[in-house]
């Protein structure tokens, strides 16, 4: 749980004020800093980031400018980095509880939850009053499975800060797990009374107790109203981008021109190039967390959760290759005579990305890489590591979409907050990986989720097969892997397989309509029943 900039004193300078104080005066660090801290505060932590960086040009022995830096790099999930820079912080400045709490955050974020734990402590011993240190210490407590320590945390933030919309939310989730669904109810609703309404998070856990309390009407209610309040907030789908961009993949990757493409002329995978990547490709809520956690009880394979690096590397291509294009048009500068290394500086790019955040330990050979949609870069991916292999979860897409509606997710273009939208992106995606697959070789493996579940260890031994690795027993307790899972499905990855995900969609069949005749194709295509 990370804390946010303080907010201005009234009367302060909007955002384009400030930027109209910039655009006079660019090296006026005063108004960087209160413009990266106002785009934070409001959510735009995209906006935020230059301004950030820019902070830390200016004034790189400054602990503000380090602090906006970390929480930029926090909000869009990159810990690693982030906590470089509150350790700066920590450098520069005296030491405030509010700066060490952030940073146990992003070692949580790590999975490195002994060094949160000591770290919340000393937070908290600076001072004991603030009611979000104690509230992510129980996330961190959470995710080491220690369940009444969260408990007792998380009350301790209620108690500090009545007002604590985030601490009512995880403590209702905290009841519910433990089967009190109608507490974690009368939990949120007393949240919403204190606050004159809920707020969007509070409206999908409040769905998410009602499905399991069979109550499924007000459970997609609840859906819909926290999806609407992100959409006000300005969340809503970027259709004309996504497809745009969907549209040029499909249009630049088809066989005549691939055929000219050059391969990488080293490979990837040598004794000593360290371990490789899997691609575990889906959309979200798809069983692509599931997957990650059977293959990471492996001694061979490392979790790598929803890396970032890929999205990095498409990023920077134009400039890796030197190309006045965008992406993918700027593959094409591969065909020059002083480009040919192109791919091989784009993979090492990759892996070296991906090797700042995968703790792989000695004799893991593979890591995974389970960003959501990965699917959409598979051409690209296929350039890059021709051997690599990708493993595309599948699962009904009405339980998908309607998995999608319960979760806060960002994913694909924030195609997930209305029905319509999400399944609209769910076609496109699949129909764009048709078309790699008919335009290119790929090591590539379906696997249906309901299989895994159904049949866990035929699904798991083809899937380690596939990889090229002995099966190991390990991979079929999966929920003893103390790994924490750092995606919104880290609780379900903790209990033992269950059957009552599958074909949640039937009971939802009115709610969904809409998605229904989107959806239709991908449906039948992979063989799923209407």
């Amino acid at each position: 749980m990370t804390t946010t900039p303080d907010a201005p004193p009234s009367g302060a300078p909007d955002a384009a004020a400030l930027e109209r104080r910039l655009r006079a005066a660019p090296d006026d660090l005063a108004a960087t800093q209160e413009l990266a801290g106002l785009l934070l505060r409001t959510g735009r932590a995209a906006e935020a980031e230059s301004h950030a960086r820019n902070a830390v040009r200016l004034a790189p022995e400054d602990a503000r400018s380090h602090t906006l830096m970390a929480l930029v790099l926090a909000d869009t999930q990159r810990p690693q980095a982030a906590e470089f820079h509150y350790r700066r912080a920590l450098a520069l400045a005296p030491p405030d509880a509010a700066t060490l709490a952030n940073l146990a955050w992003s070692l949580t974020g790590q999975g490195r939850l002994e060094d949160a734990r000591r770290t919340y402590r000393q937070a908290a011993a600076l001072h004991p009053s603030i009611a979000l240190t104690w509230h992510g210490w129980a996330q961190t407590e959470d995710a080491a499975r220690d369940r009444p320590a969260a408990q007792r945390l998380v009350e301790r933030a209620r108690r500090l800060d009545p007002g604590h919309r985030g601490a009512d939310t995880f403590a209702a989730a905290l009841l519910a797990r433990q089967g009190d669904g109608e507490g974690a109810l009368a939990i949120l609703g007393a949240s919403a009374v204190r606050h004159g309404g809920p707020d969007p998070d509070a409206l999908l856990e409040t769905g998410r107790i009602l499905d399991r309390l069979g109550r499924h009407d007000e459970a997609f209610a609840a859906f819909a109203a926290g999806k609407a309040l992100l959409r006000q907030a300005g969340r809503r789908y970027g259709e004309e981008e996504a497809v745009d961009l969907i549209a040029r993949l499909a249009t630049f990757f088809v066989a005549p021109r691939l055929r000219l493409m050059p391969r990488p002329a080293t490979p990837a995978a040598t004794p000593t190039a360290g371990p490789q990547p899997v691609f575990i490709a889906g959309a979200p809520r798809s069983g692509t967390t599931l997957v990650e956690q059977i293959l990471s009880c492996h001694p061979a394979i490392a979790a790598g959760d929803e890396l970032p690096a890929l999205d990095a590397v498409v990023r920077a291509l134009p400039q890796t290759l030197g190309s006045p294009l965008g992406y993918p048009e700027a593959l094409s500068e591969l065909w020059m005579g002083d480009q040919r290394d192109g791919l091989e500086r784009l993979r090492d790019a990759y892996l070296r990305h991906a090797r700042k955040l995968v703790p792989a330990k000695p004799g893991q050979t593979l890591f995974t890489d389970k960003m959501p949609f990965n699917e959409t870069h598979l051409g690209l991916i296929a350039l890059m590591f021709p051997s690599a292999p990708v493993v595309h979860v599948l699962r009904h897409p009405l339980d998908v979409v309607l998995s999608m509606m319960g979760t806060n997710l960002t994913h694909g273009f924030h195609c997930a907050n209305d029905v319509e939208t999400a399944a609209r992106h769910v076609l496109r995606v699949f129909d764009l990986v048709e078309h790699y697959r008919r335009q290119m070789p790929l090591r590539y493996l379906p696997l249906r989720y309901e299989d895994l579940v159904r049949e866990p260890e035929p699904a798991v031994r083809r899937l380690l097969g596939f990889l090229g690795l002995g099966f190991d027993r390990r991979c079929l307790r999966f929920e003893e892997n103390r790994r924490h899972a750092r995606t919104p499905s880290h609780a379900q990855v903790a209990e033992k397989l269950y059957s009552r995900s599958i074909d949640r969609h039937r009971a939802y069949i009115a709610h969904l309509k809409p998605a229904i005749p989107i959806l239709e194709p991908v449906i039948l295509g992979l063989g799923y029943s209407l």
